[in-house]
């Protein structure tokens, strides 16, 4: 469920558009911001039934760095969120996320990025697979080299290490590193678009060995990739995954999956973004090898005059569990999400911001029901 929430998240994060009155030191420039939020939520316990509303407060300070030199460029970033329950302390909870990338060109030719993100954060009872705050420490580091040749042409390689570290007992046998090496080779056929074959390759190793989880995926895929102006740019990928258990009880799996991110700007005023995925993830419940991901995101902003803007959204997913054979499911939710909004955009540094968001799951396990709606008003500083 996890990845699909990813989708919902876009009607969250606070807007970082940062506006000239940025602080500069030198070539350096510092971004300060800060998101206010008030939510009332009627089913703060995502139970299907019994419901119990609260409301919310979350503040989001936030500050990115960036260094440019020649042809090289450093950026560093650090959020914390923090949700404050009015009656109910207990749900209380604070992430804090942090991020630093080094991306480096060398003679128009090589180019090199490093970089690291660490997450202190949760899965909320919403989205995690037992229904409760999953709450972890996640660190993923990054290397990337590439190289283009012919003008046309452009190979790219990348190493990725990421560990996961739950912190609930219950939570443990998901611990986990994941080895991810990716190569990519380019061909732009068009001034901004290029056509692209892409293969991944990860090795996955769980620190619980009871469970017998630990795998090899290889996913070959291909895809488009624009960025034509800042109003249409996207990636489209396709490919197909194969995932193979070491335990040989738990067989292996195999399925196609896809990718899009497309944001495009039908006129000044009107413009789409849209987000599809369908991957598989790691095991989230204790008896499961893995589940499969289906979903797709679309939000539509139209402007009504100069600072004043209004929003529609809405979302489909669709998760299917395996069970411990990784041969058939046991459980299988579809999830709804649709809303609206309204965006004002006093100043540069200043933005408004009303939403309404409506949820609703559907599974074949009845205490996996779900409906809730949310409401927030929620003010964004940025420099």
């Amino acid at each position: 469920m996890k990845k699909l929430w990813v989708l919902f998240l876009f009607v969250c994060i606070p807007a970082t558009a940062f506006s000239a009155g940025n602080i500069h030191l030198g070539a350096a420039e510092i971004h300060p911001y800060l998101s206010l939020s008030q939510t009332y939520d009627d089913n703060i316990y995502a139970t299907p039934s019994d419901t119990t509303y609260d409301w919310i407060t979350t503040t989001t300070p936030g500050i990115q760095l960036k260094v440019p030199f020649r042809t090289h460029k450093i950026e560093a970033e650090y959020r914390a969120v923090i949700r404050s329950y009015w009656n109910y302390n207990s749900e209380d909870i604070a992430d804090h996320h942090a991020a630093v990338l080094g991306d480096f060109k060398f003679a128009s030719l090589f180019g090199l990025k490093l970089g690291d993100k660490y997450d202190k954060g949760h899965e909320p009872r919403s989205s995690s697979g037992s229904g409760e705050i999953e709450t972890y420490d996640r660190n993923a580091a990054n290397a990337a080299l590439s190289y283009v040749f012919a003008d046309r042409f452009k190979v790219e390689t990348g190493y990725t290490r990421t560990s996961w570290d739950f912190n609930q007992d219950n939570n443990k046998f998901r611990n986990r590193s994941e080895d991810l090496i990716a190569t990519y080779l380019y061909y732009r056929f068009l001034p901004k678009t290029s056509a692209f074959i892409e293969y991944d390759f990860k090795n996955v190793v769980f620190d619980q060995k009871t469970d017998n989880l630990d795998n090899q995926v290889q996913t070959p895929f291909l895809g488009v990739t624009w960025e034509i102006s800042e109003r249409t740019k996207g990636i489209v990928k396709g490919g197909y995954l194969f995932k193979k258990f070491e335990a040989g009880d738990r067989g292996s799996y195999d399925t196609w999956t896809a990718s899009a991110e497309l944001d495009q700007a039908f006129s000044e005023r009107s413009s789409v973004k849209i987000v599809a995925l369908r991957d598989v993830n790691e095991a989230n419940t204790q008896g499961n090898s893995y589940f499969t991901t289906t979903g797709v995101f679309a939000e539509y902003t139209h402007k009504l005059g100069y600072k004043l803007s209004a929003i529609a959204r809405g979302s489909y997913g669709e998760d299917d569990y395996s069970n411990s054979s990784g041969t058939a499911a046991e459980r299988k939710d579809n999830t709804f999400l649709y809303g609206a909004g309204l965006k004002y955009q006093m100043r540069d540094w200043l933005e408004f911001a009303l939403n309404f968001n409506h949820l609703d799951r559907n599974s074949n396990l009845d205490y996996r029901d779900l409906t809730d709606n949310t409401t927030s008003l929620t003010v964004n500083f940025a420099m």
